[in-house]
């Protein structure tokens, strides 16, 4: 049986899986605040539940808005130790 879950669907949960990835190096390494992770948490909560009903642009283009908002502030921090 072919895998239902359509190429969207798997873009959307590509970008869950990459978005928790930064999460997890933002707790470890703590490079952002708590709360901020916690908002992109539940961001990407409601984001995932969302691409499971009907995946959109929209819902991709916030998951890179969240990987950005980490990824800038994490690249801030290395840049600050130059």
């Amino acid at each position: 049986m072919a895998d239902p879950t359509t190429r969207q669907a798997r873009a959307c949960l590509a970008w869950d899986r990459e978005l928790h990835r930064l999460l997890g190096w933002s707790e470890e390494f703590r490079l952002h605040t708590s709360d901020l992770r916690q908002g992109i948490r539940s961001e990407a909560y409601k984001l995932r539940e969302r691409c499971v009903r009907d995946i959109s642009l929209a819902s991709l283009n916030r998951y890179v808005m969240l990987m950005k908002m980490l990824h800038d502030d994490e690249e801030d921090e290395f840049e600050s130790f130059d």
